[in-house]
């Protein structure tokens, strides 16, 4: 999503010593203005930053019209706390998340702890599946890492993070629900004009089977759920989708996770 990568970086800049005061930072940002709440008093607004605030537990509240969004975080020593907020058209359109990161005493290991909404939502580290939430990585590697999380039927959340050793990063998420049409009419599986011919057969995927979807694209409808190394009647391809023949309906398929057998 956002600036991550940077604001992590920047996290251990506010390093200190023992004859420092102890202080810990926190920046926000959303995808609408929002002001931003610390302990029940105005602070600012979106996006907001602060590097002068004590260690310990703090209540975060924003404001974007008449959607709120608040949670109670521990802010580290010497670290920035990052939230990401995306406020939808309702709550479950609403999503982000809340990166901090807190010293291990582990100086050869950079870990991540990845929490999330809906549980068991899949977590991607540079393209390569390492679990389902709640998961930690127990040696993350040093340097620069594309965290996905995913989950069907739920946007999916990107961050770029830096794993740096004697420390964890620790990623609290809420995936936001796709916006999905009000009706699910299934169509009738009746012989289709110009068919592309052949199976189309069902790949792994990262929750163990697959949605079929009313329409070519993601916010449509599911009309039903496919397994791995089934196969199924090929009707009509289009751009990143393949529609399959379920017998009693038709639906779509994403292309990422099938194979089309001659």
């Amino acid at each position: 999503m956002k600036k991550l990568l940077t604001v992590v970086l920047a996290s251990i800049l506010l390093g200190g010593c023992s004859l420092t005061p102890k202080k810990a930072g926190i920046e926000i940002i959303s995808n609408t203005a929002a002001k931003v709440y610390l302990d029940g008093r105005e602070a600012g607004s979106t996006p907001y930053k602060n590097t002068t605030l004590k260690p310990g537990e703090i209540e975060v509240r924003l404001e974007s019209g008449e959607s709120s969004w608040s949670r109670k975080i521990n802010l580290f020593n010497y670290t920035n706390t990052v939230i990401d907020w995306d406020f939808g058209a309702s709550e479950e359109e609403s999503g982000g998340y809340v990166v901090t990161m807190e010293r291990t005493g582990e100086v050869d290991k950079a870990k991540l702890l990845v929490n999330a909404i809906p549980d068991k939502a899949a977590v991607t580290i540079d393209g390569e599946i390492k679990g389902f939430s709640p998961t930690s990585i127990s040696d993350l590697g040093e340097g620069d890492r594309q965290v996905k999380i995913s989950f069907p039927g739920y946007k999916s959340l990107n961050l770029f993070v830096k794993g740096i050793k004697d420390y964890q990063l620790i990623v609290n998420a809420k995936l936001a629900v796709e916006k999905r049409s009000e009706s699910m009419v299934p169509t009738e599986a009746v012989p289709t004009p110009g068919a592309a011919g052949g199976k189309v057969k069902i790949l792994e995927t990262e929750t163990g089977w697959l949605r079929v979807r009313a329409e070519a694209n993601s916010a449509s409808s599911e009309v039903a759920r496919v397994n791995p190394g089934e196969e199924y009647e090929l009707i009509e391809k289009s751009s990143g989708w393949v529609k399959i023949n379920l017998g009693s309906k038709q639906g779509w398929v994403s292309d990422a996770y099938v194979e089309i057998v001659e």
